[in-house]
């Protein structure tokens, strides 16, 4: 991630995380210095935009499952990861769940915006999810907010899940066990393209095909260990629902920083 800081009534940057730590730590950036970063809707003092920096000049710790780089994180572990997270990240995922049905719902009885209107909410609502499992799965705290990202990033956020779903579908007129292999060779993509501001599109496809081989059946076996839950929302004529939709998105985000952490970084291009 790259910050943003205000100094002499100036923006400063962007600067990577690890210079944004120092500038912390040495006292050019304090807790009243307004900063930013690429998701956030204005301008916050440090100590309100990331209260831990401004604590003690670090990130947010890194979950203990995730430790030591390399481990290949279980099922369980994963699951404690999603349970885990600061008070308040499952309502706060369900209220932008529900705000993003809500708004689905105006827009598709407003005839004249029809399917492509119908396929850009789609991006830009999963894409806003991802980015929310994402920070929850790393034990950040979340804004209802953080499930309209898209917003700001329109072009990323539509142009990585609109050919995410168009390369799945062209795989899939081939037969359908293509199209499903390859949809969980793209399933990375969002977090790569929400973590690095820098990354193209069609790179972060790649990237995620890349550290999804290996993986795919795993990814297969962490969505099947939740099939008992399903079961019981359908009991429960869906009202487990809201708390089941946060809990398993929340664990796919960890899936992801796991899996980033156990195949470690892209080889340098020769």
């Amino acid at each position: 991630m790259e910050w943003y800081y205000q100094q002499d009534n100036a923006a400063q940057g962007p600067v990577s995380e690890e210079v944004f730590r120092a500038k912390i730590a040495d006292g050019t950036i304090r807790p009243d210095t307004l900063v930013w970063h690429d998701g956030m809707s204005e301008w916050q003092p440090l100590s309100a935009a990331a209260p831990s920096y401004a604590a003690g000049g670090q990130p947010p710790p890194v979950p203990e499952v995730f430790v030591p780089a390399g481990a290949r994180a279980t099922f369980a572990e994963l699951k404690t990861c999603a349970r885990t997270g600061p008070k308040g990240n499952y309502w706060t995922f369900l209220g932008g769940w529900i705000l993003w049905a809500i708004l689905s719902g105006c827009v598709n009885l407003i005839p004249f915006l029809g399917i492509v209107a119908a396929i850009a909410f789609t991006c830009l609502q999963n894409y806003g999810f991802a980015n929310m499992a994402l920070r929850a799965a790393d034990h950040r705290q979340l804004s209802v907010g953080d499930a309209f990202i898209g917003f700001n990033q329109f072009g990323r956020a539509f142009g990585c899940l609109f050919m995410m779903g168009l390369f799945t579908f062209l795989w899939s007129l081939l037969l359908v066990i293509p199209g499903i292999i390859k949809a969980f060779s793209y399933m990375l993509a969002p977090y790569l393209v929400i973590e690095n501001p820098q990354m193209a599109v069609m790179e972060a496809i790649d990237e995620s095909r890349r550290l999804m081989d290996g993986n795919k059946w795993r990814a297969f076996g962490l969505g099947l260990s939740f099939i008992g839950w399903w079961l019981l929302a359908i009991l429960t004529f869906g009202l487990l629902l809201f708390w089941l939709i946060p809990y398993q998105s929340i664990t796919m985000g960890a899936f992801y920083r796991a899996v980033l952490r156990e195949k470690g970084p892209r080889p340098a291009a020769a």
